[in-house]
């Protein structure tokens, strides 16, 4: 089944000197009304996500804006990217009121806490960063599982930290303490996204080998791997309790039915490889971002129980 999407917001330079831009990243705030992308342009967009309107363009990078990430709360933004700094802003702000610029690489990947305590931090270094969520303090700095991390998840219960990347393997830490929990083998090739389930029981993992991993995260067991697709996976979110989302170089978005291990839907529009997903559960809405310089919206019909039990 092929759905197309709700909504199309095509991103437009202002004048014709200025560079239309690839999204790297999307993020929500609360309630889904705010939508906030970035890209090559070096700029952040903040839109109001049911219109479709722009409402601020927020200049603070000197170079692609890789990620993007927004506090539970939506009262803070988080941006990072290749110019080897995390700027952090109020949502309500055009400045940002901190810079974080203890970094030597690219920045890849950024996730804050589900509390908001927390702001983690990777990229193509072999640390991963945690920072103190609203202040940007540095709090700690973990041994990452190798030196280019393109993925960061916070389990929704709060008490695992995952991150992945070139190497294949996915490692998982205790975010009280900041101990070595286990690491996941099993991917030969790079992992770009992870995703933990809604009830925290299932790790999703997936990158250039075109097959999707999941993990009962209590364990670190591989729960089954779903049948590879033609393109890169290069985004996951989960839609519900039992149906995976993975965007791809093949510019598909598709909606997997884990508990049958079956491809539900595939989600058509994009003309370029969907690099971010975010998904709001209170409207049902999933939110793609592309290099085809889009952000599609799109209502996929979301049914079904979990296949695992929750474990804390």
């Amino acid at each position: 089944m092929e759905l197309g999407p709700s909504q199309v917001i095509e991103l437009a330079a202002r004048s014709p000197d200025e560079k239309v831009p690839v999204v790297s990243g999307v993020a929500l705030g609360p309630g889904g009304q705010l939508l906030v992308t970035v890209g090559d342009d070096h700029l952040v967009r903040i839109w109001d996500a049911r219109r479709g309107a722009i409402l601020r363009r927020l200049a603070a990078h000197g170079d692609w804006v890789r990620v993007v990430a927004v506090s539970p709360g939506g009262q803070v933004l988080a941006t990072a990217g290749a110019d080897r700094r995390i700027c952090l802003w109020q949502i309500t702000s055009d400045e940002p009121y901190a810079t974080l610029d203890d970094w030597t690489e690219a920045i890849a990947a950024l996730a804050f806490s589900p509390d908001g305590k927390l702001l983690a931090a990777g990229g193509f270094e072999n640390k991963v960063r945690i920072y103190e969520g609203t202040s940007g303090s540095l709090l700690r700095v973990l041994d990452a599982p190798g030196g280019d991390i393109r993925a960061l998840a916070f389990s929704p219960h709060g008490k695992r930290l995952a991150a992945a990347g070139r190497g294949g393997r996915v490692r998982v830490w205790d975010t009280s303490t900041g101990q070595f929990v286990h690491d996941l083998v099993g991917h030969r090739l790079r992992v770009n996204a992870l995703a933990y389930s809604a009830d925290s029981a299932l790790l999703a993992s997936a990158g250039d080998e075109r097959s999707i991993f999941l993990w009962e995260a209590a364990t670190g067991r591989q729960v089954l791997a779903l049948p590879p697709r033609p393109g890169k996976v290069l985004s996951l979110a989960w839609c519900g309790p039992r149906q995976l989302a993975a965007g791809g170089s093949d510019n598909f978005i598709r909606l997997w039915d884990i508990a049958n291990r079956k491809e539900a839907a595939r989600l058509v529009g994009h003309t370029g490889s969907v690099t971010a997903l975010a998904w709001d559960a209170p409207s049902g809405a999933l939110v793609s971002g592309s290099f085809d310089t889009t952000v599609r919206l799109w209502q996929p019909n979301v049914q079904g129980t979990p296949i695992l039990s929750s474990r804390r």
